[in-house]
């Protein structure tokens, strides 16, 4: 309704960090994410953002679960399917967990080969280092993926363009930088290295500039 960018740093922070490191994750192991089966724990929301997030890039249905009848319901209304834990567990490929729960996620549930990312912070569903030892391919927790990897570029971004809002087309654009800038062997580039920021700043101003939205001209920022 307003005529500025607002963002919600629990949805679209989390969202684009979180999808960003599924496609780390998918790159390193090989699992392709158009055609793996990907469930989602706990739809708040940062978790209902990012079930969202992945139909949409996918076209695939996301199977989710939460202990709250109306989180389902409402993730249900927007495409995705009703799961339970142990079904999660046992038949996806790709598990996000946001449930604020530690430990949720018990070690013999891990499949070999699946891709873990229990993103509650302090305390995650469970440690990365014990679902790689207990077979996950690729695992990380909140403290790598973190929404402070997204939302000072994408808000600086939308914010220098003068954009009225911001798009799935921006934020996907934070995710392709996020992905292309993790350094070999790391699960996401680091949150203190301000080239990130500006890069991720730069392509959410330039997706702006390219979708006609952006109401500035910033030849000298873009190019420069």
């Amino acid at each position: 309704m307003l005529d500025i960018p607002v963002m919600h740093d629990d949805q679209h922070g989390t969202a684009v960090v979180a999808l960003a490191a599924l496609q780390v994750a998918a790159n390193r192991t090989g699992v392709n994410i158009g055609k793996a089966l990907i469930g989602q724990i706990g739809l708040g929301a940062a978790g209902n953002a990012l079930g969202r997030m992945i139909m949409q890039l996918t076209g695939n249905q996301v199977l989710g679960t939460d202990m709250s009848g109306d989180a389902v319901e409402r993730f249900v209304r927007e495409g995705g399917k009703q799961s339970t834990l142990k079904e999660i567990m046992s038949e996806c490929d790709i598990v996000v967990a946001t449930t604020g729960s530690p430990n949720l996620i018990k070690p013999e549930m891990i499949r070999k080969g699946q891709v873990i990312l229990a993103l509650s912070n302090p305390n995650a569903e469970i440690d990365p280092d014990v679902a790689l030892r207990h077979g996950a391919a690729f695992a990380a927790d909140g403290k790598s993926v973190n929404n402070v990897l997204g939302f000072p570029g994408i808000f600086s971004g939308a914010v220098d363009a003068n954009a009225p809002r911001i798009t799935n087309e921006m934020l996907l654009a934070a995710v392709e930088v996020l992905v292309r800038m993790t350094p070999s062997g790391e699960r996401m580039p680091n949150p203190l290295d301000k080239k990130v920021h500006l890069e991720v700043a730069r392509s959410v101003a330039q997706t702006a500039m390219k979708q006609g939205i952006a109401r500035a001209d910033f030849v000298h920022y873009v190019e420069g």
